[in-house]
């Protein structure tokens, strides 16, 4: 482990399925955000939307929604954020500017000793899923906004670990090396 805080964080987070029912507290929820405020986004644009899901029910029909097959931890985090975006102000990067978002809120998350994972929403394939539809329907999201991720947090009720694969494994210098 690196004695440097932010590579010290990135090793450490882990995705978390199973939360205990604590509430997280408004000051957590509003450092989560402040992460996302300052991930970086093309020519600044920051065309991120993030929806703050409290409230039991809503978290549950969006459980309902999920097509991850983690999804109980949609039910049981306290809060989820979904990271929608606005192609409008960014027709070319978006996709990843809502991704470094969401990983900014993760971090931040796991800094504050909470756990999260990522629940992809947008399809790759550029068509607009029948889930995405029904959660921007749900959450009253613009038709024209994407969304990109959900995030459920919350105080991680069992430890999940798991190594990394070596750099060596995927670092190619100068040229992609097929090995």
């Amino acid at each position: 482990m690196s004695s440097n805080l932010v590579l010290k964080a990135i090793q450490e987070r882990r995705s978390v399925f199973r939360f205990k029912p604590d509430d997280v507290g408004q000051d957590k929820i509003d450092a989560i955000l402040e992460a996302a405020r300052w991930a970086p986004s093309y020519v600044n644009s920051q065309p991120w939307n993030i929806v703050v899901v409290k409230d039991k029910e809503t978290r549950m029909k969006l459980r309902e929604i999920s097509i991850t097959i983690l999804n109980l931890g949609i039910e049981e985090s306290p809060v989820i954020f979904v990271v929608a975006v606005d192609p409008n102000k960014d027709p070319h990067h978006y996709i990843e500017d809502g991704a470094a978002a969401t990983e900014n809120m993760a971090l931040a998350a796991h800094s504050m000793g909470l756990g999260s994972y990522w629940v992809g929403v947008y399809d790759a394939s550029g068509s607009r899923a029948p889930s995405e539809e029904k959660i921007k329907s749900l959450l009253n999201i613009p038709r024209e906004h994407r969304v990109i991720s959900m995030l459920p947090v919350g105080f991680p009720s069992m430890p999940f670990y798991k190594g990394r694969k070596p750099t060596a494994d995927f670092v190619h210098h100068e040229r992609f090396a097929v090995k």
